[in-house]
Formats: C-alpha cells, sequence, structure tokens
C-alpha cells in the first residue's frame, strides 16, 4: 500500500496554514510605503496632574548653587571666616578655626593656625581702635563651576564707638560640599 496519497492532503493543509501565517506575518512587517511610526509627546503637567520629582542623576548634575541649603551654608562659612577681633584673635585662621563646625571632620582637621601673630597695617590699626570686623557676602554669580559655590566677602572695620571704615581687601571663597544634607563643607579654598 502506498502511503503517499494519505499524506498528501496533510502536507497541503500544512504548507497551506505555513504560507498563510507567513503572509501575515509579512503584512505586519511591511513598511515600506507606509509612514514612520511616532511617539507621541508627553502630555504638558496641568495644575491638577503631579510632577515627577528629578531622578538623582538629573539632581547630581545641578548647580551647587541651585540648593538653598548649600548657598546658606556658604555664606555663613564666609561671614564666620571673615569676622575677626584682633584683640582676641591671634590670626585670622582663628575665625577659620569658630567655622569647623561647618566641615567635614577630615576637612576641620586642616585648619591649623600658623604660630605667627597677625600683623600687618589694617590688622594693627583696628586692633589699636579696638575695632572688629563686620563682613558682607555676596554669592558671586558669575562662578559657574557646578559643585562649588563661590562667595565674595568684603568688611568694615568697626568700633564700640560707631566709628567704621572698609577693609582694604575682599577674600573670596571657593566652597565643595559634603552629597547629603544635612550638608557639610567637604572643602574650600579662598583667594
Amino acid at each position: 500500500m502506498n502511503q503517499t496519497p494519505s499524506k498528501s492532503p496533510r502536507r497541503l493543509l500544512t504548507t497551506a496554514t505555513l504560507l498563510g501565517l507567513s503572509l501575515s506575518v509579512a503584512a505586519c512587517t511591511n513598511t515600506v510605503n507606509e509612514p514612520p511610526a511616532t511617539t507621541p509627546a508627553p502630555a504638558a503637567p496641568t495644575a491638577s496632574s503631579p510632577t515627577a520629582a528629578p531622578t538623582p542623576s538629573e539632581t547630581a548634575h545641578a548647580n551647587a548653587s541651585d540648593d538653598p541649603a548649600k548657598v546658606e551654608l556658604a555664606l555663613e562659612a564666609a561671614k564666620i571666616m571673615t569676622t575677626w577681633d584682633p584683640n582676641k584673635d591671634f590670626n585670622r585662621t582663628e575665625a577659620e578655626k569658630r567655622a569647623r563646625k561647618l566641615m567635614t571632620d577630615e576637612r576641620a582637621k586642616q585648619v591649623i593656625a600658623p604660630q605667627r601673630p597677625a600683623t600687618g597695617e589694617e590688622w594693627l590699626n583696628a586692633a589699636a581702635k579696638k575695632a572688629t570686623s563686620k563682613p558682607s557676602v555676596k554669592i558671586m554669580t558669575e562662578h559657574h563651576e557646578k559643585d562649588s559655590i563661590a562667595v565674595k566677602t568684603t568688611w568694615q572695620w568697626v568700633t564700640k564707638g560707631g566709628e567704621s571704615w572698609a577693609g582694604e581687601e575682599s577674600t573670596t571663597f571657593f566652597f565643595t560640599f559634603t552629597d547629603k544634607a544635612p550638608y557639610k563643607i567637604r572643602d574650600y579654598t579662598a583667594e
């Protein structure tokens, strides 16, 4: 007995089924004459729709000066570091030592006062008049380093009797911070 005729209809059915599936798949994937698919633009947030918080990767690249807590810390540190009483402070580093509470332990350990006293006409004149420095601090908005904040300080010398005169210099501090709040000063330089 020849079994070929009985397999023939089955093969025809299988072939027809496969051909039909192939044509269906080809029709679904044939996009030669179709315009390219576009992704709809995300809807703009409305007052009633919540907005997503920035991801950590987005905030990691933000400017330090965009964070109000870092700005406040930088201004406070600059003010402390430029407040001197020449009759009590051995030198200007005494003020930096008072700001160590705002620094990481590692950075605070690096604040070491020199063994020599402060000198210079401005310091000696302030000491003779028993004056104390009263700083003015200002964020340097033209400073665009992402990880740091620049603060320019100037000061007036003020006596208890109300006499005052401008300091002869200014100092600009460049502060960097720890990554997580509550922030600490990781490092700083002064010019």
